[in-house]
Order: structure tokens, then sequence, then C-alpha cells
């Protein structure tokens, strides 16, 4: 969308059509006659309309007029994205230059932070990591604040000292080995927001063990570690997406499914297994969560390493989708066929499966999607 197009849209809104604006021309002169028409709006009009732009066409309409930059440089700041310690030193450098009045407008725009590389701070000096700290803390009307950087970044100040209003999606690293007191400051930090927020993703390499549990009675979301459930126990009953993540050495898969038979509303749950081979096979997890989590309308599996099942494996799971009373979509993403042919095998197994669990209309095997239309199997993909 370009600003001529959004501005044209809000002037049909606002006031009666102008002659000078029903036609546009890529002459010189109509452009300068829109450009000035524009400035005619005041600020509160023109902010409205410019939110509507992306990110790229906010940068173009700053090097239009000093006025439009001045309108266009603090949207330019409601999401944040750092991918590399040089960018954050550039974006730190950048706040810390502005005039104080100019600083905090601009630092109180940001709705969402985002460290969106796991190697994003690898490198970074401690004193970009305690300044980032510092310029995080002032962001009070954030919404989102996703921490994914997997290199061990101290943000104890961050979470001892920060109090987000609006916050609704926390993402944070924990490192493998956690001292007790990184560990409590987490707790502390989900307890300040526990009014607000409603997705938690949470990555952690080995099991830690928490001094008590934390009840988020907004949370519908959580992606992280089953072991971790453990400490959300008392917020399980709101969950409606789940993704669960197994990694060696931790196999324990009936205690965390077993946990989820709480969430009466969950409506998606995926399984993702980095494990070594044989030790959680997907029949295997399928069958404990038709046991405590019947309910669940979407259910996928996934691997981070191409180890699968056999084809044999697919027929035995009939008397485990028996058990499910509304699941519609069901994918198995590493799932290895032994030839091509074996794809006009999956007919009559999916019928099979259609036949035990009636609510069943698509289903994903390694690649191949099939959708029941009209009562037949229709592979895509």
């Amino acid at each position: 969308m370009t600003v001529a197009s959004v501005y044209c849209h809000y002037h049909r809104l606002l006031l009666p059509p102008l002659s000078s604006m029903a036609v546009l021309t890529r002459s010189r002169a109509a452009a300068e006659g829109a450009r000035k028409s524009i400035l005619r709006f005041p600020n509160e009009i023109l902010s409205m309309v410019i939110e509507y732009l992306s990110t790229l066409e906010l940068w173009a309409l700053c090097l239009t007029s000093k006025r439009l930059r001045s309108i266009a440089t603090p949207l330019l700041y409601r999401n944040i994205h750092l991918r590399s310690a040089e960018q954050t030193g550039l974006f730190i450098r950048t706040i810390q230059s502005q005039p104080s009045e100019s600083s905090e407008s601009l630092i109180l725009r940001v709705q969402e932070f985002v460290i969106s590389n796991d190697n994003a701070l690898v490198g970074a000096t401690p004193q970009i990591i305690d300044d980032l700290n510092s310029v995080v803390i002032q962001m009070t009307k954030l919404k989102h604040l996703l921490l994914s950087s997997k290199a061990f970044i101290d943000f104890t100040h961050l979470l001892q000292s920060s109090n987000f209003r609006y916050l609704q999606t926390f993402r944070y690293v924990l490192h493998p080995t956690p001292s007790s007191t990184d560990s409590e400051e987490f707790l502390k930090f989900l307890a300040r927001h526990r009014a607000t927020l409603t997705t938690l993703h949470v990555d952690c390499e080995k099991p830690i063990t928490f001094a008590h549990s934390i009840d988020l009675p907004l949370l519908h979301t959580y992606d992280g570690p089953s072991w971790a459930l453990k400490f959300l126990k008392k917020s399980v009953g709101s969950l409606r997406s789940v993704v669960l993540r197994w990694k060696e050495p931790d196999i324990d898969y009936r205690s965390p499914l077993k946990q989820l038979s709480k969430a009466h509303s969950i409506q998606t749950l995926e399984i993702v297994v980095d494990t070594f081979p044989g030790r959680l096979r997907e029949p295997t997890i399928l069958a404990a969560v038709a046991q405590s989590v019947p309910h669940v309308q979407i259910l996928r599996f996934s691997r981070s390493a191409l180890y699968g099942f056999s084809f044999d494996d697919l027929m035995p799971m009939r008397q485990h989708l028996s058990r499910f009373t509304a699941l519609s979509e069901l994918r198995f993403a590493i799932f290895r066929r032994e030839s091509v042919s074996a794809v006009n095998d999956d007919l009559p197994i999916l019928d099979s499966w259609l036949r035990v669990c009636g609510t069943l209309c698509m289903v994903h095997l390694d690649g191949l999607d099939w959708r029941l239309v009209d009562g037949a199997w229709i592979p895509s993909g």
C-alpha cells in the first residue's frame, strides 16, 4: 500500500472528494500537489493514516519532508528486531544519542522487541548487554518480548527490574545450568506479568528444578520443554495451543501428557522429538496422547533429525485413533516410505483410520497432504 493510496482511502472517509485527487497522474506537479494536500491534515490524522504503512514505506516517507519524518520516525520503532551484535550496538547508540525527550518518546513506541537470531548477541560486549537491559526496561508499553539468543546472555537485571503492564508474549532462553537465582528471577518475572501474559516460549537444553509453580490464568499458548509443564500446572487448564519438546535425556512422555488432561480447551498439540532413534516413537506417544488428551483437534509430530517410523507402524495406530473425539488434522513429518509406489498403500490405511475416527479430514505423511473431499482422500503436495 502506497502513501497516496492510504491518503486517498482516508480522504474519502473524512472529506468530500476533491476534483484535484480524482485522477492521480505520474507528473511531478500532480505528485507535489498530492504531497501538499496531505500536509493540510493535522498530525493526529496523518499519524492514524501512516500507521497502516509497512516498515519500508515508513522509511520512504521519512525522506519526503521534515514534518512527515517527525511523524513516521516513532512508528518505525513499534517493532524492533535485532539480528546481530552490531545491529544491537547501533540501536543502543541511536537511542542514547537522542535528546532525553525524543529518546523517551521512541522507547515508549516499542510494542514488540525481538532478538530474532539465536546468535544475535554472540560477541556482544558486557557494556552492550548492560545498556540493552537498561533500554528494554524502559519499554513500558511492550506487548511482545522475545529473547531468543542461545548465547548465555545475562538478562538478570531485566528480569528483576522490568514491569510491562501490557506484556502478552514472552520468550526466554534459560542457561543449560542456571543458578537458583536465575530460575527464581524468571518465576518472579512471570508472576509480575500474570495478569496479562497469554503466550509463553521457554527454551532450555536440560531439565532444571524450580522452587515452586506459577499461576498464569490467561495463558493459552505454551511452547517449550515438556518437563517445564510441572511449574505451569496451575495454568494448564486455560491452554489452547501447546508445543511440547523432548530432548535427551528427558524421555518421560507420560507425565507431561497426563498434566495436559486438565487442558479442556486445548485445540492444537505439537510433539517435537529430539532424541536418539528408538527412544521415543510416534506410535507410542500417540497412544499416550489418546489416553490423556482425546479431545485435541489438531495433532502434529515432528523431529529435528530424520529418524522416522516405518509403514508397518501405521496400521496399528487405528486402535489409538478410535479414542479421539474431535481430531480433524493429524501430521507425521518424518514418516519414511520404502518406495514411491507405497503412496498408493496409504489409502486403505487412511480409510481404516476414518472408520474409527470420523472427525478426521486431513492427514500429512512425509511431505504429502491427504484431504477428505466428498468422502474420498485426495493427495496434494
